[in-house]
């Protein structure tokens, strides 16, 4: 209980002392700060070259996955036929099936692993083109509008900003200079 009124006051000054700090007018040649936000999701959602790419990217990973499906479906298919042909074959013949088929398995796994690395490669290399050109886009708007401060309007407890006044918000002016 100590501990806690201990830490409790503790944060408590610090907040006041910070709050003192923040009233105290900045000191500039310029006190007319221009302040903007601009919703990240928003814009990652719309903005077009991304959706081609992860269009693109999605093409890639149908076409591994087909070839996945098809190792899969063979796996399955000696499986079937292990099953259905064990009462008849000796030992020496169940051996070899088996053994085929977990080579087959652990074949299927690599495979499996090596596409999903593929996968996560072409989406990390497709992220950071699209974030890129985001930058671009905000120190565009940002250097021509003199803007001094913009920030990402996380939406949720997490976020940047909990707050927001819609006319400090220049998404829609991003996503024109992205895609234009």
């Amino acid at each position: 209980m100590i501990q806690t009124t201990k830490t409790l006051l503790a944060a408590t000054l610090c907040c006041v002392f910070a709050a003192g700090l923040l009233s105290t007018p900045a000191q500039a040649e310029d006190s007319n700060y221009k302040i903007a936000v601009v919703d990240m999701q928003n814009v990652l959602a719309k903005y077009d070259k991304r959706k081609e790419k992860y269009e693109d990217l999605q093409r890639e990973v149908d076409t591994l996955q087909a070839g996945i499906e098809k190792m899969a479906d063979r796996i399955e298919a000696a499986k079937k036929d292990y099953d259905e042909r064990k009462d008849s074959l000796d030992d020496d013949q169940l051996a070899k099936l088996e053994t085929t088929i977990k080579n087959d398995y652990a074949d299927y796994q690599n495979e499996l692993q090596k596409s999903q690395r593929e996968i996560d490669t072409m989406e990390e290399r497709v992220l950071k083109e699209v974030l890129k050109d985001i930058q671009s886009a905000i120190e565009k708007i940002a250097e021509g509008g003199n803007y001094h401060l913009i920030l990402n309007k996380g939406r949720g407890p997490r976020g940047a900003v909990l707050f927001a006044a819609p006319r400090i918000d220049i998404t829609s002016k991003i996503l024109l200079e992205l895609n234009k």
